[in-house]
């Protein structure tokens, strides 16, 4: 009796860690499910297609090798020239493209992301809350989803970094949308071992608002001290990737 009692109680045991070891599995697991209804843009998303025929035309000179950091997304990184240079000797690949939103990157993701077989891809794109169509957090957070999801179809192992929509003078009026969008997309990464969320608030703000110091003019893009504050924050998280 004594012989089958322990058998029985060394089955439930691991019956047991299975399911403990399942539940905490599902807990670290990335959730893919959207969390709002679809969005669809109200613009052509291929508006862009001469800047990325540009890419292709500067890759057919010389193609970046294979193992590189691609820099995906809109005009923060479009407006960052010298990201290459500022970062050395990171292999960056900059292929942010005007002003652009989620749908388009996704879009577009084969031929400004994956093609590079990057072994590491950097997400900033701002701008889907400020057009003329309504586009809630939480759509926002779906559509930066559906851009991982696309990514991993190609390179399942590929390292990801999600940077914070940042805190912009000109968009100041809608910073707790910022905020959310923010948060729930840090959700999201944080169930993914390969994917981290850099955070650039800290170095934009000055007593609890944008540093108007770091702006041009149009109190959205940044000048050449802004950009400075983005390499060091991005040097030292991007050297333990390479």
């Amino acid at each position: 009796m004594a012989f089958k009692a322990i058998s029985i109680f060394l089955v439930m045991k691991k019956h047991f860690l299975i399911v403990l070891f399942a539940a905490f599995s599902a807990c670290h697991k990335p959730q893919t499910t959207n969390l709002a209804g679809p969005w669809e843009p109200d613009y052509d998303i291929t508006r862009s297609e001469g800047a990325i025929k540009e890419f292709e035309r500067k890759d057919a000179e010389h193609m970046p090798a294979p193992g590189g950091i691609v820099f995906t997304g809109s005009s923060s990184f479009t407006k960052w020239p010298n990201a290459v240079n500022d970062l050395a000797p990171l292999p960056i690949i900059n292929r942010g493209f005007g002003g652009s939103t989620l749908p388009e990157v996704i879009h577009y993701a084969d031929r400004t992301i994956t093609k590079y077989k990057p072994k590491t891809v950097v997400i900033y794109c701002e701008n889907d809350m400020f057009g003329k169509k309504p586009k809630s957090p939480e759509q926002v957070r779906d559509a930066y989803v559906a851009l991982v999801k696309k990514i991993r179809e190609k390179q399942p192992d590929v390292q990801l970094y999600g940077v914070s929509l940042k805190p912009s003078p000109s968009r100041w009026a809608k910073r707790e949308d910022v905020i959310r969008a923010n948060k729930l997309i840090q959700d999201f990464i944080k169930k993914d071992k390969n994917h981290h969320y850099i955070d650039v608030w800290p170095v934009m703000l000055k007593n609890g608002r944008p540093d108007g110091a770091i702006f041009v003019s149009d109190s959205l893009h940044m000048n050449e001290e802004g950009y400075k504050r983005w390499t060091k924050v991005f040097r030292p998280i991007l050297e333990k990737s390479v």
